[in-house]
């Protein structure tokens, strides 16, 4: 119904204490959304129309607008909200979730949509609900102080509150009647028992700080010795599913960050056992239903082992992060399987998940609507034989058994798609049975699309597309970046901090993930393209960085503003890299792309700072902090990837695969303006030579352009600069190859330095 049109008779919520004009301006509100505003709820008048509103229709966020036409009379986080509770002493409920979460919907429509549940809430509790997307830096107070109390942790995350935000009872998803049974109880504590609330929420608050705070002292040493990437491989080992791949027996997460640490070690110390166990998880996600065969792209996690059934959510992080992998373990192997994989992915986020500015949006939801119109969980990815049987003609036999469709389905709405692991499979003939399968389920209702942007995970998608063009050769790929990085620019950047979420009369402040996520985006768009202003843009970030969350231990804060517990720091690298983890990774990174004439400002020395910072916690636990772990590896020798800058960012070096000839390399050399490889000043007699020498490998360089002196030709030429591609035979036996080079400008050489690359 055109609520636009129609005289408000919206219900005052049950047992909520707001007076009429309240009611009115949220109606107004709600009006001026135009007919194009569809309300989610059950709870209907006889003309069809929500029968209650909330202040969340004020909302941003398609998450809190999802809850606005609940009974329950929910209020936004905020300093009036808490003030509010503290004005009528009365304990908040917090609710935290996100869009695209299945039992976030799952509670939302048993409790928050019933008006018995909303009454007990709106009489005994101040009702707050948090969407841990637009907040992570809350998100981490809460979803910790849940981890403590209970063990185990996720969402949606029921927290209660006192009015000064410590949290004295925690949980997860309830059931209708045990939420009923614990909102009863903890009102009766509130009001009998309140001695025994306080001492709670003191310990509670106390045991979060100590979770994220602080720097050990158990070990200050920025370089980590070598025990602790020993550790940390071996922990990994013994986490490893030898069978199927990942690092769990029971419920999968990629574990990108696990995966991108592994391929770093093996490039860095030919570690076999590393690699393997990222290879085999790579090509058992890539086999499985977390992989979406279809569309491309992968979902967030499966409910088994053998990664056959997803949770079917489609989070951009995860895009982002797996595409990365799979481009380095194809750098490494040649393994193509990876390489298409990767471009399915990209081809998906760009398809389906691209805003008309060039962005990125947040995610894709679990649930959609099945034949029946009613929300089930992979309705629109599933597959029964009868389905496939009609839309695929002469192909559907075949493709039946080799997507495993034939199979019993895990799910009730069918089969998921799914390739064996190991099977050699014909892409030529599978992947137009793909695309036919991907446009019959375009007329089936979508999921709901996210359309939140969010800076840092956009920064993460904008890496991976800059990286994954540059290494496949595809200015397509690097286009689309740049397209969402000058986007981001222009609409979250203001000229001294970055907005996390922007739109229309609003901006969220950035966290230190934003700064560090969207700075390596850019530097991924210079290295890719060899534009300054890229690298002037991340140079940007970083320091404002520095200059918005450092504290005075070389640590980084989640937030500019401390929460209701104090300063907010994230204690370990989850689905995502902590921001902080990633920080250091932007200055190790900046260190080799920029002068450094001051060493206590150096980038290399900030990235220092936060590892000396965890160095304590990495030596005792490296698992909790696997991109730390990299990042001080990379501060102290160097970029370990097949596309890498040397020489202060003056040449930018790419190892590819001749992909027609098996055992033949190339080396690409761009060089940037200004600078040239040196010449060796030769003896009486002889031509000079380029001051470059490789060892490992027969190389073969354009005419007059020799190396030096292994390679000597004898020619002579003129200042080498531009780019130059080598191609390269490793010798029988070599493990790696290593390129010594030195470069030069007018009145200035840099040093000589060797860089190795390990032969995959």
């Amino acid at each position: 119904m055109d609520f636009s049109t129609t005289k408000p008779t919206t219900e005052q919520p049950p047992g909520a204490e707001r007076g009429p004009d309240v009611t009115a301006a949220l109606e107004e509100t709600w009006r001026g959304l135009g007919p194009g505003y569809t309300p989610r709820t059950h709870l209907l008048d006889a003309e069809g129309r929500a029968r209650f509103v909330n202040r969340l229709i004020r909302e941003a966020s398609p998450y809190l607008r999802q809850h606005a036409h609940n009974p329950v009379d929910w209020h936004p986080w905020s300093d009036a909200t808490l003030a509010a509770a503290a004005a009528r002493d009365m304990p908040i409920f917090l609710s935290v979730g996100y869009a695209t979460c299945h039992w976030c919907h799952v509670m939302e429509e048993e409790s928050f949509d019933d008006e018995q549940v909303a009454a007990l809430l709106n009489v005994h509790f101040m009702p707050v609900k948090l969407d841990r997307e637009q907040r992570p830096d809350l998100d981490q107070i809460y979803i910790t102080a849940t981890q403590l109390q209970q063990g185990h942790a996720g969402w949606p995350n029921s927290v209660w509150l006192t009015p000064d935000g410590r949290p004295f009872h925690t949980g997860t998803y309830f059931p209708k009647p045990q939420f009923i049974a614990m909102l009863d109880a903890v009102a009766t504590a509130w009001r009998e028992r309140r001695g025994d609330v306080d001492r709670v929420a003191d310990q509670l608050s106390s045991a979060v700080q100590r979770m994220g705070a602080g720097r050990s002292d158990a070990a200050q040493d920025p370089s980590l010795p070598p025990s602790v990437e020993a550790m940390l491989s071996a922990q990994l080992a013994q986490m490893y599913n030898a069978e199927e791949g990942g690092f769990s027996n029971s419920q999968q997460f990629p574990q990108e960050s696990f995966l991108l640490w592994q391929l770093d070690h093996y490039r860095r110390s030919g570690d076999g056992a590393a690699f393997g166990i990222a290879a085999h998880s790579l090509s058992a996600m890539v086999a499985g239903g977390l992989h979406d065969h279809a569309g491309g792209g992968f979902h967030r996690y499966t409910v088994d082992p053998n990664w056959r059934t997803p949770h079917f959510e489609k989070m951009l992080y995860n895009q982002g992060q797996l595409a990365r992998a799979l481009i380095e373990g194809w750098e490494i192997t040649g393994e193509a399987a990876w390489a298409r994989a990767a471009e399915r992915c990209f081809g998906y986020v760009l398809r389906d998940m691209r805003a008309p500015d060039g962005r990125f949006y947040a995610a894709e939801d679990a649930d959609s609507l099945d034949a029946e119109g009613q929300r089930e969980e992979g309705a629109f990815y599933a597959w029964t034989p009868e389905q496939a049987l009609t839309v695929l003609g002469a192909e559907a036999e075949w493709a039946i058994v080799t997507l495993g469709l034939d199979q019993p389905p895990t799910i009730e709405a069918g089969a998921v798609a799914h390739l064996t692991p190991g099977a050699e499979v014909d892409t030529d003939r599978l992947d137009p049975v793909l695309e036919t399968l991907r446009q019959a389920r375009e007329a089936r209702p979508r999921p709901i699309r996210d359309d939140k942007v969010i800076a840092s995970w956009n920064g993460l998608m904008i890496r991976a597309l800059a990286e994954g063009g540059e290494a496949l050769g595809r200015a397509d790929l690097v286009e689309a970046a740049a397209a969402a990085g000058n986007a981001l620019w222009d609409l979250h950047w203001d000229g001294s901090r970055l907005a996390r979420l922007a739109g229309e009369g609003f901006a969220e402040p950035g966290l230190v993930e934003d700064y560090a996520w969207t700075g390596l985006g850019f530097l991924a768009l210079h290295d890719a393209t060899g534009d300054l202003p890229w690298l002037q843009r991340a140079v940007s970030l970083a320091e404002a960085a520095v200059a918005l969350f450092a504290d005075d231990t070389g640590r980084f804060r989640m937030a500019a503003e401390d929460g209701p517990l104090g300063p907010i720091y994230e204690s370990q690298d989850g689905a995502t890299p902590a921001g902080e983890s990633s920080l250091a990774e932007l200055f190790a990174r900046l260190s080799y792309r920029l002068p450094a004439p001051d060493p206590v400002l150096t980038h290399a020395a900030r990235a220092r700072g936060v590892v000396s910072a965890l160095a304590g916690a990495l030596v005792q636990m490296p698992l909790v902090r696997p991109d730390v772990v990299a990042a001080a590896r990379l501060v102290e020798a160097g970029e370990s990837g097949y596309r890498r800058s040397v020489a202060s960012g003056a040449v930018r070096l790419r190892l590819t695969r001749e992909p027609d000839q098996p055992g033949r390399w190339q080396l690409t050399l761009r060089i940037a303006e200004a600078w040239h490889i040196a010449l060796v000043s030769a003896g009486e007699g002889e031509a000079a030579v380029s001051g470059i020498r490789i060892e490992g490998a027969e190389a073969a360089l354009p005419p007059g352009r020799p190396l030096s002196p292994a390679f000597a030709g004898g020619e002579t030429f003129d200042v080498w600069d531009g780019t130059v591609v080598i191609d390269l035979v490793p010798e029988e036996g070599a493990s790696e190859i290593a390129l010594s080079l030195q470069v030069c400008a007018d009145g200035l050489c840099l040093a000589p330095e060797t860089t190795r690359f390990r032969m995959g």
